[in-house]
């Protein structure tokens, strides 16, 4: 006897009892009342402080590198930003480091819909991050708004797309230290090409380089959010 069969027998022994005065009890049933800001207000304590702490870290450690309004120095900001992206996505990935996957996923909110209100948390860190940065790169660094855009989102983007895709494939704790030997290269690599970025790079391609990795990582991050809902039951 095959599997389908089997399965048909076992419906055939259990059927549930049909529901008596189910509508009368749903309608008795208040459901408390949570507004958007409320749930996004209680998803910020879940996030750990460290993250904040970075983000502070980054930008007085970007104060310092722009002090004397150099643009080879101001050039070097970028190499900071993949450890931003870095907190991030560990961040995000401490449900499943932590075997705590299911149990999220059986609470009153998805796993997809807790995960995406603290993306919108951390992102929006980032984000102000990006743009107290933005201003003083373009006017200290004596950049254009396309160099300057290539040299914040570049690192940030390219990181948070390799971190997304460690963590996809490796669901344990080694994925922080892959996470994290990513984000060490990718500023390496920021490092090497202030003197001399590749041909690529010029002009024009500062956008369309930062346009694609912009893309591939939002594109990623939707990924990553619907990973997870290999359990149907919820």
């Amino acid at each position: 006897m095959g599997n389908r069969e089997w399965k048909q027998a076992f419906s055939l022994l259990y059927q549930p009892p049909a529901p008596q005065r189910k509508e009368a009890f749903l309608e008795r049933l208040e459901p408390p009342g949570l507004s958007t800001g409320e749930f996004l207000f209680s998803q910020l304590f879940y996030l750990r402080p460290w993250n904040w702490l970075l983000a502070v870290a980054i930008f007085a450690a970007s104060l310092f590198l722009m002090k004397n309004r150099l643009p080879q120095q101001i050039r070097l900001v970028s190499t900071l930003l993949p450890f931003a992206a870095l907190s991030t996505v560990t961040e995000l990935h401490r449900s499943a480091r932590c075997r705590m996957e299911e149990l999220e996923m059986a609470s009153r909110f998805s796993l997809k819909t807790l995960l995406l209100a603290r993306l919108t948390l951390l992102g929006l860190g980032n984000l102000l991050l990006l743009c107290a940065l933005f201003p003083l790169m373009t006017g200290w660094g004596q950049l254009s708004l396309a160099e300057t855009g290539f040299y914040l989102l570049c690192p940030y983007c390219l990181t948070s797309l390799l971190c997304l895709m460690i963590t996809r494939r490796f669901r344990g704790s080694e994925s922080v230290y892959l996470c994290a030997g990513a984000a060490a290269a990718v500023s390496v690599l920021c490092s090497m090409w202030q003197e001399k970025p590749p041909a690529l790079f010029q002009g024009a391609g500062y956008v369309w380089v930062t346009l694609l990795l912009l893309a591939l990582m939002i594109w990623e991050y939707r990924r990553y959010l619907f990973c997870g809902e290999e359990l149907v039951w919820n």
